[in-house]
This record gives C-alpha cells, structure tokens and sequence, in this order.
C-alpha cells in the first residue's frame, strides 16, 4: 500500500491525529450528555464490577495446575522405580566363593609405587602446568 497515491487518502500528519482526537472526544462529551442518569449508574456499577473481578487475582487454579504436575511427575517416578532393573535368572548366577581380605601389607604397597617409575617422572614434569606470570 503506497500512502502517497490519492485513492488511499493523505498520509497521517501530527495535525491530522489530533484533529481526528479532538473530533472523537467532542463526540464522546456529546454522547455522554445524551445519556440518562440511570444508564449512567449502570454503565458505572458495571464499569467497577469488572475492575474488581479483574484486580482479584485467580490463585487456586495456579496452585491446583502446580499440585496435579507435581503428582503426575511423582507417580510416573514412583512406577518407574517400582518396575526396577529386569531380574536374571537364579541359575545364571554362578556362586562365588567368599574370599578373605587381603591384609595390609606396607612393603608390597611401597613396593608397587617402586615398580611404576613412570609415575614419578609425570609427577615431575611441568608439561600440564599452566604458564604463571
């Protein structure tokens, strides 16, 4: 749509918006002395009535909505935990025989740190440091 061209009209002017305000609030004042007094007590206990249901907030539904996703998530968890990991068979299963605990020994601990001199020369090296300045 092209403003400039004649058959859609001038484009809109600040003069132009504020004539067409003022023509509408003219028409407004003389529309509001037509009306009748008991019109206007309606129109205006109808006009607060719904800026009171308006300005009244709607909590329960909020709450009911939050409550009812909070059970559907807890029920669905609930199944989910109650179903568990699939059983295997008893005879898949073959018996193991109870080993005893090593006891701590400290000469085979030192001694397999003495075996990996590798670890001592990672330990050392400054190729993973970050740079300090």
């Amino acid at each position: 749509m092209n403003h400039n061209d004649p058959r859609y009209g001038a484009a809109p002017t600040a003069d132009g918006d504020r004539a067409f305000d003022e023509a509408a609030r003219a028409l407004h004042r003389r529309a509001l002395g037509e009306l009748s007094a008991p019109t206007r007590a309606r129109l205006r206990l109808a006009r607060h009535a719904a800026s009171a249901d308006a300005r009244a907030p709607r909590r329960g539904l909020g709450w009911a909505l939050a409550s009812g996703c909070a059970a559907v998530f807890a029920l669905a968890i609930g199944l989910q935990l109650q179903r568990g990991p699939q059983a295997v068979a008893p005879a898949a299963v073959a018996p193991v025989a109870a080993l005893p605990a090593p006891a701590y020994d400290s000469s085979t601990a030192l001694a397999s740190l003495d075996e990996n001199p590798d670890f001592y020369l990672w330990l050392a090296s400054d190729d993973d440091l970050p740079a300090t300045e």
